[in-house]
């Protein structure tokens, strides 16, 4: 099992969850998976299996700012991405960082 697991959340106008992806290797296999829910919205779920605190690491903000300047040319919105530890949860959108 790995420490960190990370899927992507596609979502519905409602923001329910529609599916569950793990994000391929190759980013343009994911889009295409993407793309066939024709869904606008998703969010990036973070597990860390080991953490006791769900704190953002510099990694975890850029690839935030990462995905959503990729996504908005397809016009797909992050809706979030929330990082769950073993003892903390934290939103990047309530914690106004979207």
């Amino acid at each position: 099992m790995e420490d960190i697991e990370i899927e992507i959340v596609i979502l519905d106008e409602h923001w329910r969850s529609l599916h569950r992806l793990r994000p391929a290797e190759d980013w343009r296999a994911t889009v295409q998976q993407l793309l066939q829910f024709k869904s606008r919205w998703l969010a990036l779920h973070q597990r860390r299996r080991k953490d006791r605190m769900a704190t953002p690491r510099p990694s975890d903000i850029a690839l935030t700012r990462s995905l959503y300047r990729h996504l908005r040319p397809l016009d797909i919105i992050l809706a979030d991405h929330v990082i769950d530890a073993r003892n903390d949860r934290f939103s990047f959108r309530a914690a106004g960082l979207l």
